[in-house]
C-alpha cells in the first residue's frame, strides 16, 4: 500500500513521465525520514501534492505518514492543519484528511485571482532585477528546456522554481505568499494537462519573452506577457477539460482509477 493512501499508489503506467529522483518521491515511495519538524512535514506534503505524488481526492493515512516521517501524530496533525488552512487538504468526518480535489469552477476562480495578482507582481520586478538575477532566471529556463521533451515531471519542477524565483525578486512578501498558495493549488491540475496539450514548448517562449522585457525595463510589456500567459494557460486547461467525454466527471482524468 502506498504511503498515506487507502489503496495502492499510482502505477507507473498511469504517469510514466513523472517519475523522478526528487526527495519527496523517495520519501513517499521507500525512504523513512527521522524526526521531521512540522514545518518540514508541511513543505514535503506541499511538494507531494504539487508534484502529484499525492493525488487529488487521495485519503491520507496518518499513522503511516507519521511513521514515514519519524514523528508522532501530534506534529503531523499540526502540519495537516496548516495545509487545511491553505486549501490543499480537507478534513472529512468519518474519513480524516484527504487531498483537496478542486472542481472546474474553483480552478476558474483561482485563475481569475492569478490575473489580478501576478501581472503587477512580476511587473514590479522591473528596476529591481540585476544581471545576476537575470542569469539565474535564464539558467532555470535552460534547465526547463533541457527536459521539456523527455521528462514533464522535472519540467514542471523547474517551471515552478522559475516562477517562485521571479515572484521572490519583487520583494513583496505578502503578495508572494498569496500567489505561492494559489500556485500550489493549481499545479497538480496544470501538470497532468501539460502532457495532454503540449504546454512545455509554448510556455518556454513566453517565459523568454518575459526575460527580454525585464532586461529592457519595459514594465507594461512584462505585465502584458504575464497576463497573456495566464489567459493562455487557463484556455488550454479549459480545452483539455472540455475535450473529455461530456458524460464523465470533467476532472475524472485527474484521478487514478482505483477499481
Amino acid at each position: 500500500m502506498s504511503p498515506g493512501a487507502s489503496s495502492d499508489g499510482p502505477p507507473d503506467s498511469v504517469f510514466p513521465c513523472w517519475r523522478s529522483d526528487h526527495y519527496s518521491r523517495r520519501i513517499f515511495w521507500g525512504e523513512v525520514a527521522n524526526n521531521l519538524r512540522p514545518d518540514q512535514i508541511v513543505d514535503l506534503l506541499r511538494r507531494a501534492v504539487r508534484e502529484r505524488v499525492l493525488l487529488p481526492g487521495q485519503l491520507l493515512n496518518q499513522d503511516e505518514l507519521a511513521g514515514r516521517f519519524g514523528v508522532s501524530r501530534i506534529p503531523l496533525r499540526e502540519a495537516l492543519r496548516t495545509l487545511v488552512g491553505e486549501g490543499l487538504v480537507v478534513m472529512r468526518p468519518g474519513s480524516g484528511a484527504v487531498v483537496a480535489q478542486l472542481r472546474a469552477q474553483e480552478l476558474e476562480e483561482l485563475f481569475e485571482i492569478r490575473l489580478q495578482l501576478e501581472p503587477p507582481l512580476v511587473g514590479s520586478v522591473v528596476g529591481r532585477v540585476s544581471q545576476h538575477d537575470l542569469a539565474e532566471l535564464r539558467s532555470l529556463l535552460d534547465a526547463m528546456d533541457a527536459v521539456a521533451s523527455s521528462d514533464l515531471g522535472k519540467w514542471g519542477s523547474q517551471h515552478y522554481l522559475f516562477h517562485r524565483r521571479l515572484f521572490e525578486l519583487s520583494g513583496r512578501k505578502h503578495a508572494i505568499r498569496l500567489v505561492s498558495q494559489i500556485q500550489n493549488l493549481v499545479e497538480p491540475y496544470s501538470r497532468i494537462h501539460a502532457s495532454m496539450v503540449g504546454t512545455a514548448d509554448h510556455s518556454l517562449s513566453e517565459h523568454r519573452a518575459v526575460l527580454e522585457a525585464l532586461e529592457s525595463g519595459d514594465q507594461s510589456a512584462v505585465e502584458a506577457i504575464v497576463r497573456a500567459g495566464i489567459l493562455g494557460a487557463r484556455k488550454r486547461l479549459q480545452d483539455a477539460v472540455n475535450s473529455q467525454d461530456k458524460d464523465e466527471d470533467p476532472l475524472a482524468a485527474l484521478i487514478v482509477d482505483r477499481n
